[in-house]
């Protein structure tokens, strides 16, 4: 639980995710700070939007094969 705290509190915070809560989920209207709930869906969304960057493959890129040139993006 920490480490995603300090991750947050680091890379995370938004101050949307407090004022956006309540639009999508009307039964909180005093929220004020996000819940742990919140903030591991924050971090589960960042970990799979960085899976799936669409930038080059590099040579440690999981779908990266060596032996199929077609893989090495040339």
């Amino acid at each position: 639980m920490s480490i995603v705290i300090v991750w947050y509190n680091m890379y995370g915070h938004d101050p949307a995710d407090v004022t956006e809560r309540p639009i999508l989920a009307p039964w909180y209207p005093t929220k004020s700070e996000p819940a742990f709930e919140d903030i591991l869906v924050k971090l589960r969304r960042t970990i799979i939007a960085a899976r799936f960057f669409t930038g080059p493959p590099s040579s440690t890129h999981p779908c990266r094969n060596p032996r199929d040139p077609a893989s090495l993006g040339g």
